[in-house]
């Protein structure tokens, strides 16, 4: 029986790759409904070729009515930004299947989401190949205790640009990362490893670990996504090829993992290496435990700063040098 789908934010980097998946697959899912933040064009086009029954949408009332509509069975959070929270908790409290690669709704709401999906048992399928890794190890292992867990980063483009050389970095330069294909938005959060900091914060509510038994790793080849130490001393790295479609995949079909003929690979090919992040460097790593310890809505304050920090930076009104200052005194400061 195919999995019928709504997907949010199905006109972004996630939502074009997961609709690739489906493209793919045509005998295991059926796209329902389909929404995008602004780009009406690309949404139409993706209608005429996957035929929604629920349509298309720009507008959080009709997302309400997709979720609500007893046909679905998965809701793919692709889109970015906090504004659907209540659409997530509609989605929940109807106990559809929860694929998410929204970052912005775990940072700032990530508590009363993990709540709703724990009182309506609703499994909460991330999609960030970092999280997807950890969760998969966790399938396996339910009744090992966890010692630490460890999120990897690839270092973005800047990892080895002297830090003098930081003014001089352009917003083009910021959004070409090395490994991923990505939007512009987590292109520079990767860029000033902001993206990892808010990944802290995201597996601190997903997967209820304590921030301090949360780790950081560079690791420029992107093939460790995440690893997960356990208490009698055995290390399980989740480990694949840089594609989204990766992750994707196994969120759509989750609890099933069917056979795909997506990049495998090859470890004879593969030097990995591991390297602890510069935190002078990059100081927005320890952002994200600033902000767990002081709790209260301080995730929230910190994301928003760091989405301010983004838009001025495009607009060419903050340096890249300058995005970690701007962000600690918007979050912390003010």
């Amino acid at each position: 029986m195919k999995k019928r789908l709504v997907v949010f934010g199905a006109t972004g980097s996630i939502g074009t790759q997961t609709l690739d998946v489906v493209e793919k697959n045509p005998n295991d899912f059926d796209v329902l409904g389909l929404s995008a933040k602004n780009n009406l064009e690309k949404l139409k086009e993706l209608a005429k070729k996957f035929n929604p029954t629920l349509g298309i949408t720009l507008e959080t009332d009709k997302m309400m009515d997709m979720v609500n509509h007893p046909e679905a069975d998965m809701v793919v959070f692709a889109c970015s930004g906090a504004d659907t929270l209540e659409v997530l908790l509609q989605a929940i409290r109807n106990k559809k299947q929860i694929a998410i690669a929204n970052k912005e709704l775990i940072v700032e709401h990530g508590e009363e989401i993990m709540r709703e999906a724990l009182l309506n048992q609703v499994t909460i399928v991330p999609i960030d190949s970092e999280h997807s890794g950890i969760f998969q190890i966790l399938q396996g292992n339910k009744n090992r205790e966890i010692e630490k867990i460890i999120l990897t980063c690839s270092g973005g483009p800047f990892l080895n640009t002297p830090e003098k050389d930081f003014k001089s970095i352009t917003f083009d330069q910021a959004i070409k990362h090395p490994n991923w294909n990505m939007g512009k938005k987590i292109s520079v959060d990767s860029a000033t490893m902001m993206n990892k900091s808010l990944e802290i914060i995201e597996a601190h509510y997903l997967f209820g670990i304590e921030p301090e038994k949360i780790e950081v790793l560079i690791h420029p080849q992107s093939i460790v996504h995440a690893l997960v130490q356990f208490t009698d001393g055995s290390l399980i790295a989740h480990m694949g090829y840089p594609d989204m479609r990766i992750p994707i995949s196994y969120a759509l079909y989750y609890p099933q993992s069917p056979a795909n003929d997506l990049p495998r690979i090859d470890l004879t090919d593969k030097k990995l290496e591991f390297l602890k992040p510069d935190t002078q460097k990059f100081p927005s790593i320890n952002f994200a435990y600033r902000a767990l310890e002081l709790g209260g809505d301080f995730p929230k304050r910190l994301n928003r700063a760091n989405e301010e920090a983004v838009n001025l930076f495009e607009k060419g009104e903050l340096r890249f040098d300058e995005i970690f200052k701007y962000i600690e005194k918007s979050a912390f400061l003010c």
